[in-house]
């Protein structure tokens, strides 16, 4: 029945739908009930709805995830690529950080979340796990419904879209649309399976491993936050000058010819540039103590008879956006802690609640007095803790 219908690109968006209707019905369900075990089974989810199509289409699986022999001029072209792509995305995740701090807070909250099992254990899952099954789906069964699309730039921005609408972030989106188009280089230049699996796993296996020696997710719910300055982006966009070479050196490795001159020139200018662009960003960034209108941490113990905490005289000097920003966690959630800004006028600028939850905003402040109440919502007798972090930030 279904025997002469060949890969075409809506089969591949088709199977990517399928495949976000499971993560929001299947796989949420299954990681909050189950952990990191539940992140397992998530992953063959993926494989076997990777796999579908290809055995019901009666597609051979050697055309859609080919395999060849990895030569060690790969392997080393792969990791000058892994470099370059991995300091490239940490000048967007800065970025992202500084623009928008609740974006460190969902990094600890993955960190705290692969941390629940051993290294080891977390090495197998994130890292090898991840890269086999996630790759089925995208260089394999998706990336296979574009093959017969001549412009290969243009199948390199879709297949990096669609990785970083995979991962369901908007924070994250360009990231991991970074590193999606990064492996798609990989596959469409070797038509080697293999070489995006290792490249993904690596990467992945880089990211938890950072997260265990950091301790990335041990502050998570305890009202701590890592603030980005807009020094630290000049600092990295310097330390990221290198990129751009090793990214020709990369290509160079794996193409086994020299690239073109316009590609040597590219590299050059952008190796110059971005030292150049990070002094500038460094000379123009506010001190960070010079940053905050507030920012500061809380702990309490409140019960039903707790009375709101009213923070008032936040001087806002000058008419602007700014980024609010408030974390709260409270014992079991049994607290609904709610958080509102108010102007000099009374007007509410900002209202959030919730009993475990963080949230940034950047929103336009007028200059003026404000007042921060926080309120607590608790049947609980027995005093209950509730940690608070909160800050309004000049953007």
């Amino acid at each position: 029945m279904f025997d002469n219908i060949q890969p075409k690109w809506y089969i591949g968006i088709i199977t990517l739908l399928v495949t976000l209707v499971f993560f929001i019905f299947g796989a949420t369900p299954l990681q909050v009930h189950f952990g990191m075990w539940g992140f397992a089974a998530t992953q063959l989810g993926i494989l076997v709805i990777a796999l579908t199509p290809i055995f019901l289409f009666k597609w051979k699986i050697s055309d859609v995830m080919p395999l060849k022999k990895v030569t060690l001029k790969q392997l080393l072209a792969l990791f000058v690529l892994l470099v370059a792509t991995y300091m490239v995305v940490n000048v967007v995740s800065v970025i992202t950080a500084y623009l928008f701090p609740a974006y460190t807070e969902i990094n600890a909250y993955i960190a705290e979340f692969f941390a629940s099992v051993p290294f080891i254990v977390a090495i197998l899952l994130v890292g090898v796990l991840t890269g086999i099954c996630e790759e089925a789906l995208h260089r394999g069964l998706i990336q296979h419904t574009f093959a017969k699309h001549e412009n290969k730039l243009a199948i390199m921005l879709i297949m990096a879209v669609i990785f970083g609408v995979f991962h369901l972030s908007p924070y994250r989106f360009l990231s991991t649309a970074i590193i999606g188009f990064m492996m798609t280089y990989i596959m469409l230049k070797t038509q080697n399976f293999l070489l995006p699996v290792i490249y993904h796993a690596l990467q992945n296996i880089i990211a938890v491993t950072i997260g265990y020696i950091t301790g990335a997710g041990d502050n998570v719910g305890q009202g701590v936050s890592v603030v980005i300055s807009a020094t630290a982006i000049g600092e990295i966009l310097i330390i990221t000058a290198l990129s751009p070479l090793l990214f020709y050196a990369g290509v160079w490795l794996l193409n086994s010819s020299k690239p073109t001159r316009k590609a040597k020139y590219t590299a050059l200018i952008f190796t110059l540039l971005l030292p150049v662009m990070g002094l500038g960003v460094l000379v123009a960034s506010p001190t960070p103590s010079n940053m905050y209108v507030t920012n500061f941490n809380m702990t309490y113990y409140v019960n039903h008879e707790t009375e709101p905490s009213v923070f008032d005289n936040f001087v806002i000097e000058y008419d602007g956006m700014y980024d609010l920003f408030v974390s709260i966690s409270s014992e079991d959630g049994v607290v609904i802690t709610s958080v509102r800004v108010e102007d000099e006028n009374g007007d509410v600028v900002w209202d959030v609640q919730g009993g475990r939850f963080f949230v940034n905003r950047p929103t336009h402040l007028n200059a003026g007095v404000y007042k921060v109440t926080f309120t607590y919502e608790t049947e609980s007798i027995e005093p209950v803790l509730v940690e608070m972090h909160f800050s309004i930030r000049i953007m």
